[in-house]
């Protein structure tokens, strides 16, 4: 069976506020039962040949310092274990700990991940857990993967948020993705409206032009 990249995001393992917050489908404060329900949701998908891309947030908050942060670590690491996927990349969330702790755990980690070229296409593919409002290539075509809002914001062009709570609790097949949000025009820089906030300091404005 060939490869197939899947992308995901706000997993929020072990966060129990995570099932009210984001109405996950399971009883409030039972966290065991999130967690079970996003593995399954990972595992009933992704294969163990595969590749996850996952933009941030694997588990919730937690102390990743001292002795919490060990056994923080520890907990992630098992978690990832559970997930026959043999491939993972992170890109780091607010609730990760640093790349360097990431990496420990997964195959990769990254700020931000940005590539060219997709099976469906060529345009560029920008990753970050955070929603940006323009991002690297955007007039040429480039689409922009996030996570973080957990679908309260509304997607902007080519961009839309790929986390658990906006497509059924689990990853979604990278191209599947890519192929509808690449039917949306791309902006134009013509279309660009002029400069809205003022030059606040003159000296700088003239001394720029």
């Amino acid at each position: 069976m060939a490869k197939r990249i899947w992308v995901t995001a706000d997993t929020h393992f072990g966060h129990t506020e995570a099932i009210g917050l984001f109405a996950r489908p399971v009883a409030i404060n039972d966290v065991g039962s999130m967690d079970e329900l996003l593995l399954d949701r990972i595992n009933s998908r992704v294969n163990r040949r595969d590749h996850l891309l996952h933009l941030g947030d694997f588990t919730g908050p937690r102390i990743w310092k001292g002795e919490e942060g060990e056994a923080s670590m520890q907990y992630a690491n098992n978690l990832r274990k559970r997930i026959v996927c043999e491939t993972i990349e992170i890109v780091r969330g607010n609730h990760d700990p640093s790349r360097k702790r990431l990496k420990k755990i997964f195959d990769d980690a990254h700020e931000i991940l940005s590539f060219k070229g997709w099976s469906g296409g060529q345009e560029r593919v920008v990753c970050c857990h955070y929603p940006m409002r323009t991002w690297q290539g955007i007039f040429d075509g480039a689409m922009h993967l996030y996570g973080h809002t957990h679908g309260a914001f509304e997607s902007i062009g080519r961009s839309t948020d790929v986390g658990v709570d906006c497509w059924e609790y689990g990853p979604v097949l990278l191209d599947d993705v890519l192929a509808r949000i690449a039917e949306q025009p791309a902006p134009k820089r013509a279309d660009i409206p002029p400069r809205r906030q003022a030059m606040q300091n003159p000296k700088i404005a003239s001394i720029i032009l």
